[in-house]
């Protein structure tokens, strides 16, 4: 299996820039809706278990780990509650930034 280890690094540049994004979408988010911390947490956790199933695979350890890394955000989906689409956003919007913040832990750690 080829390893592709510059994918992991490109992304993983590229997670500063994510992570503010991510909280401005945030600040938007908290300006119309309810805060719903179960789902938030929910959420980053999926998202940074998607981030390492996906660095897994970058890294030459197994396809299984692609479709895992690829399936990771149907869990966060299926096991919030969400009363309203907002809830959806928060759900979406903490998702990548568990996975943003994931990958910028990963750039410092490989510096």
């Amino acid at each position: 299996m080829q390893k592709n280890n510059a994918i992991s690094l490109s992304l993983a540049s590229k997670a500063p820039i994510a992570i503010v994004i991510c909280c401005l979408g945030f600040i938007l988010l908290a300006l119309g809706s309810v805060f719903h911390l179960t789902n938030l947490l929910l959420a980053l956790s999926v998202g940074a278990l998607s981030a390492v199933l996906l660095l897994a695979y970058w890294h030459g350890k197994g396809g299984y780990f692609f479709i895992l890394g690829l399936a990771a955000p149907m869990l966060s989906i299926l096991f919030s509650e969400l009363p309203d689409f907002w809830a959806l956003g928060w759900v979406i919007n903490g998702f990548f930034s568990g996975f943003a913040i994931l990958l910028w832990v990963f750039k410092v750690k490989n510096r």
